[in-house]
């Protein structure tokens, strides 16, 4: 993972944190391609959150990623969500099943950004 795509993983468990959630950031989860990039945790809410920082452009998943975020919501009843955080926009979140597939992958465009979840109406769910 690039240096960038940590720290906006850190800004996000942060955000997170204070809003009272405990959060668990699972570092590398991009080579094991089995754990989410944050665990967040509360007495009645709970997500698993795969964090992209993507500037330009569609926003992709591999399938092979995809399919494994898929088995970890199956397996643990824990939602799992995209963060998608472009440079001077806030954090929108999009559940997987709003991630369209193609031949190679699973893409959201950069048009649909808006169309994702805010944090507070993430958290308030």
């Amino acid at each position: 993972m690039s240096t960038k795509g940590a720290n906006y993983e850190r800004q996000l468990k942060k955000m997170f944190e204070g809003r009272g959630f405990f959060v668990v950031r699972a570092a590398g989860s991009a080579h094991d391609s089995t754990s989410p990039d944050l665990i967040v945790l509360s007495s009645t809410k709970k997500f698993a959150i795969e964090c992209k920082a993507w500037n330009s452009g569609n926003l992709w998943i591999e399938k092979d990623r995809m399919a494994a975020m898929k088995e970890f919501e199956a397996r643990t009843a824990i939602p799992f969500y995209i963060a998608w955080k472009v440079s001077r926009e806030e954090w929108r979140f999009f559940p997987l099943i709003t991630m369209k597939e193609t031949e190679k992958a699973f893409t959201l465009s950069d048009k649909e950004l808006n169309s994702g979840i805010k944090f507070d109406d993430l958290i308030q769910k």
